[in-house]
C-alpha cells in the first residue's frame, strides 16, 4: 500500500534502513515512485510543473525526495554532494520531463538521481 512520506520521514526511514542492513534494497512509495510513463502521460514539455494536479504532485514529491536525500547526507556525512539551488525548480522539472521522455519505462527516482549528479552536482 502506498503512503505519502515527507522528505524528513524519508531521511529518517533511510537512516534506519542503512543502520540495520547494508544489503537491503531501498523501497520508495508515493507519487514519484512509479515509472516515467506517468509523467509522460501528464506533462507537456516546456509548460512547467503547474500544468495539472498530477504534475504538481510529482514535482512536490521530487522536491521532497531531494530534500530528504540532502538532509540524510548532511546528517550522516556532515556534507552533501549536490546543491539544491544550483538550478531553478523549473529547470529541474524540465530535466525530469526530458529524462522521462527518453526513458519511459525507467523509474522517476532514477531520473532524479541522474539530475542530482548532472545538474545539481557541487
Amino acid at each position: 500500500m502506498n503512503r505519502w512520506i515527507s522528505g524528513a520521514a524519508l531521511a529518517a526511514a533511510t537512516s534506519i534502513l542503512f543502520a540495520h542492513t547494508a544489503t537491503a534494497e531501498l523501497a520508495f512509495t508515493g507519487a514519484g515512485s512509479g515509472q516515467c510513463n506517468v509523467i509522460n502521460s501528464s506533462a507537456i514539455p516546456g509548460r512547467g510543473s503547474g500544468q495539472n494536479t498530477t504534475t504538481m504532485m510529482m514535482m512536490s514529491w521530487i522536491q521532497g525526495y531531494m530534500s530528504g536525500f540532502h538532509g540524510f547526507q548532511l546528517l550522516t556525512q556532515k556534507t552533501t554532494s549536490f546543491d539544491l539551488g544550483a538550478a531553478s525548480p523549473e529547470a529541474q522539472w524540465e530535466y525530469i520531463v526530458s529524462y522521462c521522455r527518453s526513458n519511459p519505462h525507467e523509474f522517476i527516482v532514477r531520473g532524479i538521481q541522474e539530475m542530482q549528479l548532472k545538474l545539481l552536482k557541487k
